[in-house]
């Protein structure tokens, strides 16, 4: 029995290494024809724009490799925005923000927003807003106050699930803002994976009796326990963990999550991360949507079907041809032996 869960184990492994190897040499050949003057151009002042600097700068150098023409402008645009005094007059408003209301329109407020909900902080901001309005007759935000309630429960399990649970917050926050639209389908999928893990009937009564004081607050948990079945989606976000472990951060998994919309889809971006590392962003911002879908299991099936129907052609080619060789030297002998 041991032997036998051994090789299914490596199996396992041997399948997901083949798929990742094969999805980047497919997503590299993607980049390799998408690419284009235009294209680059509009990402590295893209980058610029939103002070991703180190993502404009490898941009400018694939700007270079290709043989585009180079602006002087973008040199002088990340040189301002590199300064010590550009980052210490941006820095307080937007961390302030993040930290008060969630909110993730810059890279700080959203570092600090994500900060917050690792420690807590986050959690209890948004319960007690989701419990103030329940109080005043208004509907529950069931995505919010149930990543909230996971959040507070589950906080300090493990890092990855951890980083899983809180990326999936600022996914959800961003969803009801103005990338609603672009994370539609990843907002559809985590709604149905968060109401297979909570009660919400059970959460909605905890949160009217509430009192948000640290007593209160530690009443609240234990009694947010009871509405959790949180083992119904270990798995979903620990995937999530290693999206943002992986691809560099929480800014490039909450870019790639977009592309989310299925369990294939999270385990191909999964793949692309794993396989890409902190370059996944650049590679899916320059080739597009197709270097996800060449590491989903259903383009690789196909690719393996192609590929052993190619196989099983050329063999039958080269046995046919075997046989043609071996009938003419049986007539060549036949032809040759004395009559």
């Amino acid at each position: 029995m041991t032997l036998v869960s051994t090789f299914g184990m490596w199996a396992a492994y041997a399948t997901e290494f083949t798929s990742i190897y094969l999805g980047k040499k497919f997503a590299t050949l993607v980049v390799w024809w998408e690419r284009s003057e235009e294209l680059l151009r509009q990402e590295i002042e893209l980058a610029i724009q939103e002070d991703r600097l180190d993502d404009a700068n490898t941009f400018i150098e694939m700007n270079k490799e290709f043989g585009y023409p180079h602006s002087s402008q973008w040199d002088q645009e990340i040189a301002r925005r590199s300064t010590f005094f550009y980052k210490a007059k941006m820095a307080p408003a937007h961390a302030a923000r993040g930290l008060a209301y969630g909110e993730m329109d810059s890279p700080v407020s959203t570092t600090v927003t994500i900060a917050s909900d690792f420690f807590v902080i986050g959690d209890v901001r948004d319960l007690a807003h989701e419990g103030y309005r329940v109080s005043k007759g208004e509907e529950l935000n069931k995505l919010v106050a149930g990543l909230a309630a996971i959040g507070l429960v589950t906080t300090f399990s493990t890092p990855v699930v951890d980083g899983g649970v809180s990326l999936a917050k600022a996914v959800a926050k961003q969803a009801s803002k103005k990338t609603a639209k672009k994370s539609s389908g990843f907002s559809r999928l985590l709604t149905s994976k968060v109401s297979e893990a909570v009660d919400f009937d059970l959460l909605t009564s905890q949160l009217i009796k509430a009192e948000f004081t640290p007593v209160g607050i530690r009443r609240l948990s234990a009694g947010i326990g009871d509405s959790l079945h949180f083992e119904r989606v270990t798995g979903f976000f620990y995937d999530l963990g290693v999206i943002q472990s992986k691809s560099g951060g929480t800014r490039n998994a909450m870019f790639l999550i977009k592309r989310v919309d299925s369990d294939d889809s999270l385990q191909a971006v999964k793949r692309a991360s794993i396989g890409f590392g902190d370059k996944t962003v650049l590679m899916v911002r320059v080739g597009g949507e197709k270097v996800v879908k060449v590491f989903s299991r259903l383009f690789q099936k196909l690719v393996w079907l192609v590929g052993a129907l190619i196989t099983t052609a050329i063999v039958m080619v080269q046995f046919i041809f075997m046989g043609i060789s071996l009938v003419r030297n049986l007539r060549l002998r036949g032809s040759e032996s004395p009559a």
